[in-house]
This record gives C-alpha cells, sequence and structure tokens, in this order.
C-alpha cells in the first residue's frame, strides 16, 4: 500500500510540472523583452476601472492587473498646469493667431496607416474608448504636464508622432505607474532594459521614472528598433512590447512557411497584437473625437514645465519652498529622486514649472551648500553604531530611527541611512567669530578636508578633531556634518 501511494505521489508531481512548464511564456529572456509586461490601471482597455460588463464582452486581461501607485511617497494629484504657468503674452497671441494647440500641433505629426489589412481591429478599440471619454478627460488633465516635453523630443529626432502616445497606452502619463512585473514610469521600463538603456537604478535613483531621462532612453531604444525592422513602425511598437527576440523569431517562422511578416500576419499573444490597434484607436479619436463624441480638453501649445540644473546636491522640499507646488508635488514631477534628493554627486536636474524656473534657480543659486539640504545620508562603516553616529551629525539616536524605520539599534556595514537636520540648524557663514557663541554644523562638500574645514573657521585642528570624535586619518563623506564650537 505504502508503495502505490508513492507511486500515484509521483505521478500527480509529474502531471503539475508538466502543467507548470506550459505556462512559460514564448522568449522569456528578460534581457531580450521589452520595457512592459502588463498595462497600468486606468490605462485603456485592460484597466480595472474599466465597465466591468463592456470589458467581459470585448477584452479579458490574460493576467494580473498592476499597481499604479508609487511606494516612496504619498502622491498627490498635480494641479492643472495652466494654473501655475504665467504665459507669455506675445506667446499667447502667436498660438491664438496660428489657432493651433498641442493636440492639433500632434495631430500634424501623425504618420502611420490604420491597419487596413486588419479589419475591425482598431474599430473594436475605437468603440471601447468611445464608450469611456473620462479616459481623455484624465489623459488631458496629466498630458499637460509632460506632452509637450515629449513631443518635442520626438519631433527632434524626426520621429511620428505617434511615439509620444506610448506613454498614454504604457503608463496613461503616470510616473509612479509599475506594473507587476517590475516594469516603471511613464515608459514602463524593466529593470534590465532600463539598464540597457543607461537608466541609472540604485539606493539614490530610478531614472526609469525621471522624465527626460527615461524619455531620452525610451527614444534611443525605439529608434534602434526602427532600424532593426528596417524602418517598419508597426514591428517596432510591437517590439517595444514584446521585446525583439519574440518578435524576429515570429518573422522567422511566417518565412520558413513562405507566410508574410508585417505585424498583422505575425503569430503573437493577444497583448501584442492589441497593442498597435489601441494606439491607433487613441490617435484616430485624437485626430477626429466629435466623430466619437468625445470632448477633448484644450492643451495649450506651450511648455508647462523645463529642465533646470541645479549644479549642486539639493533637497526637493528646498526647492519646493521657492515654488508654487508642493513638496509631494514637485517630487511627483521628479520621482526618479528617490529619496526626495538629488545625489551626492549629481545629476542635479529638477524638472520644475517653466514659468518659476528662472526664479527658482536664482533662489537656490542664493542659497549655500548646506542649506540646500533638509537631509544629510550616511553610509554605516564597520565599528559605526547609531550612537556614534548621531554624534556625528549632532542629532538624537532616536530621530535616526524614526528617519529609516528602525524597530532596534542594530545596523549594518553598507547600510544607507537617512540624517534628519533640524530646520536652520545648518549656517555655512564661514570663519567663526570672537562673538559667536551658538554651536554651528559645517555640511561636507565635495572637496572638503578636516584641514580645509578647521581652517575656513578659525579653529584649532585639534579641537575640530576632539568636537567630532575623530582622527587625523579619518574619511570624510559628503553629507557628513561637522561641529564647529565658538
Amino acid at each position: 500500500m505504502p508503495l502505490q501511494r508513492l507511486r500515484s505521489l509521483a505521478v500527480c508531481a509529474f502531471l503539475l510540472l508538466q502543467a507548470g512548464c506550459a505556462g512559460v511564456p514564448f522568449g522569456n529572456d528578460e534581457e531580450e523583452r521589452a520595457p512592459v509586461r502588463e498595462a497600468p490601471a486606468d490605462v485603456g482597455p485592460v484597466s480595472s476601472r474599466a465597465d466591468p460588463v463592456e470589458r467581459g464582452r470585448d477584452f479579458s486581461p490574460s493576467r494580473p492587473l498592476p499597481e499604479s501607485r508609487f511606494t516612496e511617497i504619498d502622491t498627490t494629484s498635480l494641479p492643472v498646469a495652466g494654473h501655475h504657468k504665467v504665459r507669455r503674452a506675445e506667446a499667447a497671441a502667436a498660438e491664438r493667431a496660428a489657432g493651433q494647440d498641442l493636440w492639433q500641433r500632434l495631430n500634424a505629426g501623425f504618420r502611420m496607416g490604420n491597419l487596413e489589412v486588419l479589419p475591425g481591429r482598431v474599430e473594436k478599440f475605437e468603440r471601447w474608448y468611445a464608450r469611456h471619454p473620462k479616459y481623455f478627460e484624465r489623459l488631458g488633465d496629466r498630458s499637460q504636464w509632460y506632452m509637450y516635453y515629449v513631443l518635442g523630443e520626438v519631433e527632434r529626432r524626426g520621429m511620428p508622432s505617434e511615439v509620444a502616445l506610448l506613454p498614454a497606452i504604457e503608463s496613461a502619463f503616470r510616473p509612479d505607474a509599475t506594473s507587476r512585473s517590475g516594469a516603471a514610469g511613464l515608459w514602463q521600463f524593466i529593470p534590465a532594459t532600463g539598464r540597457r538603456f543607461g537608466l541609472r537604478q540604485d539606493w539614490w535613483m530610478d531614472a526609469r521614472r525621471d522624465l527626460p531621462q527615461s524619455t531620452r532612453a525610451a527614444l534611443d531604444y525605439l529608434e534602434y528598433l526602427n532600424q532593426e525592422f528596417e524602418g517598419d513602425w508597426e514591428l517596432a511598437f510591437a517590439a517595444y512590447n514584446a521585446g525583439e527576440g519574440t518578435i524576429q523569431r515570429a518573422i522567422r517562422h511566417n518565412r520558413k512557411r513562405n507566410l508574410p511578416t508585417s505585424y498583422a500576419h505575425l503569430n503573437l499573444r493577444k497583448e501584442t497584437l492589441e497593442y498597435v490597434p489601441r494606439l491607433l484607436a487613441v490617435r484616430n479619436i485624437l485626430q477626429n473625437p466629435a466623430k466619437y463624441g468625445i470632448t477633448l480638453p484644450p492643451v495649450d501649445n506651450l511648455p508647462s514645465v523645463q529642465v533646470v540644473d541645479l549644479r549642486n546636491q539639493t533637497d526637493i522640499s528646498v526647492a519646493a519652498s521657492f515654488s508654487s507646488l508642493t513638496n509631494r508635488q514637485l517630487h511627483y514631477l521628479n520621482l526618479g529622486y528617490k529619496r526626495g534628493i538629488t545625489p551626492p554627486n549629481g545629476p542635479h536636474t529638477l524638472v520644475v514649472p517653466v514659468d518659476e524656473a528662472g526664479t527658482l534657480v536664482a533662489k537656490l543659486d542664493s542659497l549655500s551648500p548646506t542649506q540646500r539640504m533638509r537631509w544629510a545620508h550616511h553610509q554605516v562603516r564597520k565599528g559605526d553604531n547609531l550612537g556614534k553616529i548621531a554624534r556625528m551629525h549632532g542629532v538624537s539616536v532616536q530621530s535616526i530611527q524614526r528617519a529609516n524605520n528602525l524597530n532596534s539599534t542594530l545596523i549594518r556595514p553598507g547600510q544607507e541611512l537617512r540624517i534628519p537636520l533640524s530646520s536652520g540648524a545648518y549656517q555655512y557663514a564661514g570663519p567663526a567669530t570672537n562673538g559667536s557663541a551658538a554651536q554651528r554644523k559645517h555640511l561636507v562638500a565635495a572637496g572638503d578636508s578636516l584641514w580645509k574645514i578647521s581652517r575656513s573657521y578659525g579653529v584649532q585642528l585639534s579641537d575640530l578633531l576632539s568636537w567630532n570624535q575623530l582622527s587625523r586619518n579619518t574619511t570624510l563623506f559628503p553629507g557628513q556634518s561637522i561641529i564647529i564650537r565658538p
């Protein structure tokens, strides 16, 4: 009896293994696959917000829908871009004279066909979008912040304007969109493809969520795909969704059988077969919204944001103090900075409302490096403990624990800690004077040394070492705070 039971268990295990193998997708090498696996919620027909009756009739998602929230911060909706844009009189007048808004400019650059070889395929998605007009209301609100920049980059490279619609399909223009396969940002790069196209992903940054960097990478990738498939944008878009390896294998499969190798004739999974029709359906509605009973929200053909170089490490909350946006709203425009701070060694670029860019940069330029920061960062080294780190930065152990969600005082070498800085505590005032009675702190910048700091403040090096419990061989790092006593 035990032997029979063992045999039965072995047969069941074999059948389960076979079933599991059958579910492995065709061409599943992550390095070859495209930046997106699943569409985030609110991007169109596969959205969990769609009418369940309509979705069940025409479309059935083949996998669970991803999350569309960014876990690092509590995101809030961005205000309407026009509320924060002081339009130059001459630019507004020229726009009115030309009779062109951003939608019309977008339409002027459309160059792709309508998949005529597949009658009804695009029309099916047109019907779905026509039944969900709020999709275009939300799209209009979000695209006000991003579309002008994206379209400008697309036009600069001579690409068809359909390319600028990809973030609408991929993420509904949400930089916080995250799929369950790990695709992130407006353009939904998976980690491997992001690294392949130079998108930094580390403790400081996830450049897949950065508007200028992710747009540059996405257009680089699409240019490569367009060249790879000999100028065929339908195949390029399909490869962006499924990976160039998958499309190349499907083409080879058809060639061996003397079958056509265009996008419409390839044997692809449902998501990829619907990807280009969805894009073209959105394009068609934007070309003639009245035909589908859609009213597009007006979007000025003027920039809403500008990318500025701050040149030094800057806390986004400090930059927000010079902006009409809240800290959370400005961080939402710059979600690539995971810690809410530009990295010590750069980049130090920030996406800001265009009408506030000049004032914001001037205000930040008037601050010292220490005044630009409300947080310092410390990388734990061998021999460190929270007490020592707290004394080094002049803060309490409890404040470090709260800032880093630590339930105990245990830390490990290599761990990164956020160090809260007291508001107004850091002043880069130059050498100390005899009348100075208050203790000050110096935030270490690139190129600083203990000797240089002691000379700058007119104190003895031995005193500086004693106040901070340091030795002459201590290595300083950017963001470290040094106590200066009178």
